[in-house]
């Protein structure tokens, strides 16, 4: 059963979210439960030490007191996973989405049902699926198992290879660049150097020869794979189906 969490203060919001949810549930034969919660202090009250008894969350972000992105990003502190979707009026924090590794940013007044649908499907599947990414090693006669989307990036100097990942944890086995690669395919890892290899959602800023994860950490890029970690990393953003694309297309530019 999937659990869904809609947080809007809003009630006709909640409503029409709700009715879509379960007409596409429905549709789709899928078994759901809704809850509805009208601010972000009552989402953080009701799950904030249970996080994990939600599945999707929709989270309106003009609320009073803590905002949606506040709320979200609290609630990433306390170790949820919920495939968070915004469904919002407003544009103006597109970008902020990325910060809490959001699945969508729709807009109430823009989204048609299909994109709804569309959106929410992806959201149920990525839940069904969640459990399975996961990144194994051997090491020392051990089996290590680490969630995929914990790791930040990894570092490899004479075939021994550093994971980061979680807040600020590192574990070591040997292996090469190209093994990584290969094991990681598909996954949002792309090459940053040729000691280094980065997983995309956590990037926040390109700089001159280095890029900033949202982790605080600092990786080097090689020059020559600045350009092709940029285009990667536009591709994922790509991915993500925002829908102010042209805005989208400026910002990448600069």
């Amino acid at each position: 059963m999937l659990k869904i969490v809609i947080c809007d203060d809003n009630s006709n919001s909640i409503r029409k979210c709700a009715d879509l949810i379960s007409e596409i549930a429905e549709k789709n034969r899928l078994d759901i439960v809704i809850s509805c919660l009208d601010s972000g202090e009552s989402l953080l009250f009701h799950y904030g030490d249970k996080p994990e008894q939600i599945d999707i969350l929709y989270l309106d972000i003009l609320m009073d007191k803590i905002d949606g992105m506040e709320t979200a990003r609290k609630l990433r502190d306390c170790g949820c996973n919920a495939q968070i979707i915004f469904l919002t009026s407003c544009e103006d924090y597109v970008y902020d989405a990325f910060d809490v590794n959001a699945v969508q940013y729709l807009l109430k007044n823009d989204t048609s049902f299909e994109k709804f649908e569309q959106v929410f499907l992806r959201a149920a599947e990525m839940t069904s699926t969640k459990e399975e990414e996961l990144f194994t090693f051997d090491f020392g006669g051990e089996t290590g198992v680490i969630p995929v989307n914990q790791i930040s990036y990894f570092e490899i100097w004479k075939r021994l290879v550093t994971v980061h990942y979680g807040n600020g944890k590192t574990a070591k086995f040997y292996g090469s660049m190209e093994q990584l690669e290969e094991k990681l395919r598909g996954k949002n890892f792309a090459r940053a150097h040729r000691s280094y290899l980065v997983h995309l959602p956590y990037i926040t800023m390109f700089r001159h020869q280095s890029l900033l994860l949202k982790t605080g950490e600092d990786v080097p890029v090689g020059g020559t794979y600045m350009q092709s970690l940029k285009r990667a990393f536009s591709n994922y953003i790509a991915h993500f189906h925002i829908y102010n694309t042209q805005k989208a297309k400026k910002e990448e530019e600069r």
